[in-house]
Order: C-alpha cells, then sequence, then structure tokens
C-alpha cells in the first residue's frame, strides 16, 4: 500500500502549478512568503472539483478548490477529482454543493488523459492487472504514470511533462483541446483491441479517481509523457487503423440514407429493449445520451425528447432516476454535439442487441453494410492471432498467480492446458518472441522451460535499485532485442533528476 506521500507526490505532479500553492486565507504554510516573492506566480487562479463518492459525483455535488494545500487537506476524504485545471469553477445553489463550470470550452490547462478500464467485479480487476499493465504500455512506446485501482477496474493516468495550456483562436476554437480530444479517441481505441473492457465513452476531461494511498497501484514519476510524441503516436496509430480498415471491411449493398436518426432502424433497436443495465462503459446512461442526440439532430422538441426517453426509461428493468435522464437531455441538447456518433451506435447494438438482429438494423441504417466474422465459438479453427492472445493471458494469469516476474512450464503442459495441438502452439509462440512480447530460457535437463513476458519485465526492472536496474536493462537488451523505443524509454527510467519538492499534508479543512 502507498503512503501519504506518494499519493501527495502524484497529485503535486498531475496539476503541475495549475493551482496556487497556498491557500487565498488561513493558510498555514510557510510556502505562501516564498510563493508572493516569485514574480506573477501568487496570480495563477485555476480550479478543479473533487468529490466524496460516486454518488455525489453523478450529482456533481463537489467542493471547488483553488489551491494545493487545500488538495491535499481534503483528498483523503475524497474518491474523485477533475485532474485538468479549469478556468473557474462555481456553485449552482447558495449552499455550496452542485458545482457547476467543467466543461471543456472553460479548460485552463491539460494535464494529463485517462482511460478508464471497468471489470465485472474486484476479483477480475485484480487477475487482469497483469493484461491491463501490458496494454498501457502502448506497444513499449510509452508507460503509464500512474494507475489506480476503482471498484471493479482501474483509471490508468498518462501525465504530460508539461502541461497543455489551453487558448483560444480568434475563430473560437481551441486547438489543443482537439489534438487532446483525438489523442484520446486513439488511446481508448487502442486499449479497446486488447481490452473489452475499456469505456471509450468516458469524458477525456471529465472526472476520476483521486490518488490516495489505499488506491495506488502503480505510480513512477519519471514515466511522464511528451505530448507532441504522443501525439505522433496517435496519428500513426490512426492512419494504421484506416489502412486496415479497407481490408477488414466490404462494402455489398447500397442503400438510401435516411435523413432523420430518429427514423433509422437502430434508434427503434435501441428503444426497444429493457434490459439494458451498467456494462462496461455502455450503460444506461450512454444508451439515452445517444438518443437524445439522435432526438436534438431530427430537430425534435426537447420536451418530446423527454417524454419518449421517459417512458424508455420507465421500461427499463433497472431505470435511471428521473431527474438524471433529464439531466442528460440537457447535455444532449445544449448545442456541443451534432448527432450520434456511428461509433457509439455500433458499439450500443453490438453490448444489446442480439446478433442476428443486430446486422439487420445496421445493414438498414447505414450507406455501407459490413462483415461481420463468425464468432469463434461458432468455428471449428482459431485464427493464430487468437491463440497468441491465449498465450498472453495464459502468460500473464500464471506470472500474476506466481507472484513473480516469470512462470515455470512446458510445452506440453500448455498444449493441455490451452487444447491447442503443438504445432499451432509452436507457431504462435514463436511469433510472440520474434514481436518480443515474449522471452523464453529453455531449462537444463528435466528443468522446465521459463516464461516471461514483456510487460512483467519491465515491472520488475522498475522495482530494482538504480545500479541493479542499469544491469538488468543490459540483460534485457540482449535477450529482447529492444526497439528505439524501448531503448530511449529504458534512458528516459534512469533519468537522475531530482524529485519535485512535496509539501508535508497539513490539517485544515478549508478549501482554499
Amino acid at each position: 500500500m502507498s503512503t501519504t506521500k506518494t499519493a501527495q507526490q502524484a497529485i503535486d505532479l498531475i496539476l503541475h502549478q495549475g493551482l496556487r500553492e497556498t491557500k487565498a486565507r488561513h493558510s498555514n504554510s510557510n510556502v505562501l512568503k516564498l510563493e508572493k516573492s516569485v514574480s506573477g506566480q501568487q496570480n495563477k487562479q485555476g480550479a478543479i472539483a473533487m468529490y466524496r463518492s460516486k454518488g455525489q459525483m453523478a450529482k456533481s455535488w463537489g467542493t471547488i478548490y483553488t489551491s494545493k494545500e487545500a488538495v491535499y487537506d481534503n483528498y483523503t476524504n475524497s474518491t474523485h477529482w477533475t485532474p485538468n485545471v479549469f478556468n473557474y469553477l462555481t456553485y449552482t445553489d447558495a449552499t455550496k454543493h452542485y458545482v457547476k463550470g467543467a466543461k471543456e470550452q472553460n479548460l485552463s490547462q491539460i494535464n494529463t488523459l485517462v482511460v478508464d478500464v471497468d471489470y465485472r467485479d474486484a476479483e477480475e480487476r485484480q487477475a487482469k492487472f497483469a493484461e491491463v499493465w501490458d496494454t498501457a504500455m502502448l506497444d513499449v512506446q510509452f508507460l503509464p504514470t500512474l494507475i489506480l485501482a476503482t471498484t471493479k477496474g482501474y483509471h490508468i493516468y498518462y501525465v504530460f511533462d508539461r502541461p497543455v495550456f489551453v487558448r483560444r483562436h480568434a475563430n473560437g476554437q481551441l486547438p489543443a483541446v482537439r489534438a487532446a480530444k483525438a489523442i484520446a479517441k486513439s488511446l481508448k481505441q487502442y486499449y479497446a483491441q486488447k481490452l473489452p473492457a475499456v469505456d471509450v465513452t468516458c469524458n477525456s476531461f471529465g472526472v476520476f479517481r483521486v490518488p490516495r494511498p489505499d488506491n495506488i497501484e502503480y505510480f513512477e514519476p519519471k514515466m511522464t509523457v511528451d505530448f507532441q510524441a504522443l501525439m505522433t503516436w496517435s496519428i500513426n496509430f490512426a492512419n494504421d487503423q484506416h489502412q486496415i480498415k479497407p481490408q477488414t471491411t466490404q462494402r455489398s449493398f447500397y442503400a438510401r440514407r435516411t435523413s432523420r436518426q430518429v427514423d433509422q432502424p437502430w434508434f427503434q433497436a435501441l428503444i426497444n429493449q429493457t434490459d439494458i443495465d451498467q456494462n462496461v462503459g455502455y450503460g444506461r446512461h450512454n444508451t439515452i445520451f445517444t438518443l437524445a442526440l439522435a432526438c436534438y439532430s431530427s430537430n425534435v422538441l426537447q420536451a418530446q425528447c423527454f417524454d419518449i426517453l421517459d417512458e424508455f426509461n420507465s421500461n427499463l428493468t433497472h431505470p435511471l432516476a428521473t431527474q438524471h435522464v433529464q439531466k442528460v437531455i440537457n447535455d444532449a441538447y445544449s448545442g456541443q454535439f451534432h448527432a450520434a456518433s456511428r461509433e457509439y451506435v455500433n458499439a450500443l447494438l453490438e453490448t444489446w442487441v442480439p446478433d442476428a438482429d443486430r446486422r439487420v438494423y445496421l445493414q438498414r441504417s447505414q450507406t455501407t453494410w459490413y462483415k461481420y466474422a463468425k464468432p469463434r465459438s461458432e468455428r471449428v479453427n482459431s485464427h493464430v492471432h487468437e491463440w497468441q492472445a491465449d498465450l498472453m493471458a495464459y502468460f500473464n494469469q500464471r506470472i500474476f498467480q506466481d507472484n513473480n516476474w516469470f512462470t515455470k512450464t512446458s510445452l506440453r503442459h500448455i498444449s493441455q492446458e490451452l487444447n491447442i495441438c503443438l504445432g499451432s502452439l509452436t507457431k504462435a509462440l514463436k511469433d510472440l518472441i520474434d514481436q518480443g512480447l515474449v522471452y523464453r530460457e529453455k531449462g537444463s535437463g528435466r528443468q522446465a522451460t521459463k516464461f516471461a513476458t514483456r510487460s512483467s519485465l519491465l515491472q520488475h526492472a522498475m522495482r530494482l535499485q538504480r545500479q541493479q536496474r542499469l544491469n538488468y536493462w543490459i540483460t534485457v537488451a540482449r535477450l529482447l532485442e529492444p526497439s528505439e523505443e524501448l531503448v530511449a524509454l529504458q534512458q528516459l527510467s534512469l533519468d537522475a533528476r531530482q524529485d519535485h519538492h512535496r509539501n508535508a499534508q497539513l490539517n485544515l479543512l478549508d478549501t482554499g
């Protein structure tokens, strides 16, 4: 379990200089005199919000903080926060309970991008940590700065080495926000290809778990991310996706495009479902929001939209509270969005609509029909990449259970465990070794073979002392023949930069 000092170090690293160091009033910190002696620093006036529970967060019932000192005083009593800093935040009521202003148009600086991964329960979350970590390395080009455990998943933080300041152009555009949203979209799409539990619908600049001593699973302050480098990765990833798409899709017929989204079959398909519940990000809230956007784009009056979706919500087995439905509709009709996204529509259909029906709805709703491959359960043979995924999951699970950075077993035992013939197993394993995803060391005589994954090697390196780490990286470089990105990562992990000065924990309750 992490210490209070580690949690405060993570908070300070994420916030950069977005808030004042000390409270404007009632501060007991000696930093105040030093801060005022630095020209202009005392004028920095950003704001974040913190919430004491997920239930309060859902109702926007929170507290506004404008200084790090106040955040340090109160973060242990909070569960969620806005890690990106806003120009200002205000309360909507006289009792100062409900927070407003946390919109992307009001961002002051972007400090981090966060990926939200959710599983069925805490037990599955713990069992899947190795897979999450392996995905979080982004093909060993970047490492996350911070991983926090949630009730049933993880929040993976990629903290920027320098904050990205938001400036509005003369035409009203926010280029920094647009670029960050594109990167966040690529991150979530990359995760979704490897982890079905990722929430691709979460707000990139929204509310996430706050670092606390009881939820930090991993923290490496030296592993901050360069915004330009991550943007380059995002562009390359998006280009790769565009090149792959024509090969995996097939246009088989043309259909007349329906002008209004509410008239398209997918809208009727979703609105007739009654079993929609919370499920890996595509739950009741996102369904209602998508349907409301369809109404908005179809010029349906907001009052009429509420009547439609209130009836839909009432028919659900587990409906949302009426005030939550109203709030979602208000957001959809705020003018920030134009229409329902096809990406979200497809995701909702795939989650909630029976497979046979989904194909019909998509076929009738789109100008092109995409041919879906049969599920693996309906096929006799499996693809090599599916065997490779099985192998990676198997190694990660064994390493996690052994509580080590490697596991010992034999090819024959793996073949029996996964029901793979030795020929297919050998081919899949050879490809993984050639890609540097798996390391194998054959045992002498009758000793079992030692297997390790790239992620387990990197995690092990993080736990070693500096001199041990240097020798260890040299060994890893020989074994895995790392790419230029991995070499750069190794050098970065050995950087001898001094840690940031951390403020002592204070005992005040003022919000600053």
